[in-house]
């Protein structure tokens, strides 16, 4: 019994390790969603009955270009 208890443990163990792996993956900019940025909808300019979804930015220090 404690042998299995162990293994379901350990496999929960790598699965949760394997998820937080996954969510920290980068999008093609190299950002991390999530700690970098976030997306939130904006009404458009255009139309103000539709809205927009941009990325706002957590800290723009490195998005900077001088």
């Amino acid at each position: 019994m404690d042998s299995s208890y162990g293994l379901i443990e350990i496999l929960l163990q790598e699965y949760s390790f394997v998820m937080r792996q996954r969510n920290k993956m980068t999008d093609e900019d190299g950002n991390v969603e999530g700690r970098d940025y976030e997306w939130v909808e904006l009404p458009s300019f255009d139309d103000p009955s539709k809205t927009v979804r941009i990325k706002k930015y957590n800290d723009i220090a490195g998005k900077v270009k001088r």
